[in-house]
């Protein structure tokens, strides 16, 4: 970061005064926008970066993040995986007792050759 004049990431205007600095650059608090939805990044709130520009949390979360396949919500966290499909571990239940997985129950969980999830204890 220089001592010099600071120039604007975005719009490449010089900032006199109230800047941002982020993803290692000077921004105008106006010009730190989510490269998404175009939203003002406020300095104090969590963002992400994509191609150089900010990325707000909702964006992040709705259009980078995977889906379960079973709630197409976003999976923040641990998720199941098979065939490259995700799944929150909530939204599958056993095929035998009908039971949802927990996270914790990761190693137990047989999936079977038809692709039914189901607990280790219950094959």
């Amino acid at each position: 970061m220089s001592e010099g004049p600071k120039i604007c990431h975005a719009c490449n205007k010089d900032i006199p005064n109230h800047w941002v600095i982020g993803l290692d650059h000077f921004w105008h608090q106006d010009c730190f926008t989510c490269g998404v939805c175009n939203r003002v990044v406020d300095a104090k709130e969590t963002f992400y970066e994509k191609d150089g520009r900010p990325v707000c949390h909702r964006c992040q979360t709705k259009n980078f993040v995977e889906k379960c396949k079973v709630c197409d919500e976003p999976i923040i966290g641990n998720r199941l995986i098979y065939q490259d499909i995700h799944y929150h571990y909530t939204c599958l239940n056993c095929k035998k007792c009908g039971q949802p997985f927990k996270e914790a129950e990761h190693d137990d969980i047989i999936i079977l050759e038809n692709g039914d999830f189901v607990h280790k204890g219950c094959k």
